[in-house]
């Protein structure tokens, strides 16, 4: 039986103006994600498909420049570190899907006791929901099924990237500040959204067409999740990878631990 070619991986520059601008900083600091949240792309060797999946993604995590590069949040030092050399037993893969290409997804969200028609979020008695202290609707909808709006999305749609971008942007950090009005959730989520995927114009039907794919990912060593971190709702890594290119991105994002 041939031995598979593994895949191996070099850094590469890319300038995350999004993420870097000093609007959007302002936002992700205010939701205490900003020094929290790590990007990282790298080039790889050879064409990716999706039954490779579990393969690509064991083979990234031991990679020794993908180790060397990647960062995480010390909840000692309250920054990102040099994640540095680990033996990897084990890996944790879902792909997610990453098909829509309109912020008219969110439409729906304007409605009577969830936002009002000038984005302002209806409020909430406060609720410990999973962890979370929420006080207004916008937040019940995304954490709770007992939501009166749970149902405004169904499970497909809460599981799509664009989707978990706009829930991660909500509930924040373990010091987040909440806004009181959706615009900034949804103007953040639409340009972190287009500046992580590669989009290609169909020459048949010429409609934009996403050409990434993404997994949710988690490295392991035994019952230690290396990477990105103890599981929650937000701590997660998004593998986002250019097929057609050869890139893949991380997005990743460690919960950790408040300043108490």
């Amino acid at each position: 039986m041939t031995e598979r070619k593994r895949f191996t991986f070099t850094t590469a520059t890319k300038n995350f103006l999004t993420f870097n601008s000093r609007e959007v900083r302002s936002d992700l600091e205010r939701w205490d994600l900003f020094n929290r949240i790590s990007l990282a792309t790298f080039t790889y060797n050879e064409y990716f498909k999706d039954y490779q999946a579990k393969d690509f993604v064991k083979d990234f995590f031991r990679d020794p420049v993908v180790q060397a590069s990647l960062k995480v949040y010390s909840s000692n030092s309250q920054q990102l570190v040099t994640w540095g050399s680990h033996e990897i037993k084990e890996c944790q893969i879902e792909a997610v899907p990453c098909t829509v290409t309109s912020m008219e997804f969110f439409d729906r969200l304007k409605v009577k006791g969830l936002v009002r028609d000038s984005g302002a979020i209806y409020k909430c008695i406060d609720e410990d929901v999973r962890g979370f202290l929420i006080s207004d609707e916008l937040h019940r909808m995304v954490l709770s099924e007992e939501s009166d709006h749970w149902e405004l999305f169904s499970e497909a749609e809460r599981s799509q990237l664009l989707f978990l971008l706009f829930k991660h942007l909500v509930l924040g950090g373990p010091i987040c500040q909440y806004d009181d009005n959706i615009d900034r959730y949804l103007e953040v989520t639409k340009a972190l959204y287009k500046e992580l995927i590669t989009v290609q114009k169909n020459s048949e039907t010429k409609a934009i067409e996403i050409v990434s794919k993404v997994l949710r990912v988690s490295a392991w060593d035994d019952e230690i999740c290396w990477f990105p971190g103890d599981p929650h709702d937000q701590t997660f890594c998004y593998l986002i990878i250019n097929p057609v290119n050869r890139i893949v991105t991380t997005f990743s994002h460690d919960f950790g631990k408040g300043v108490w």
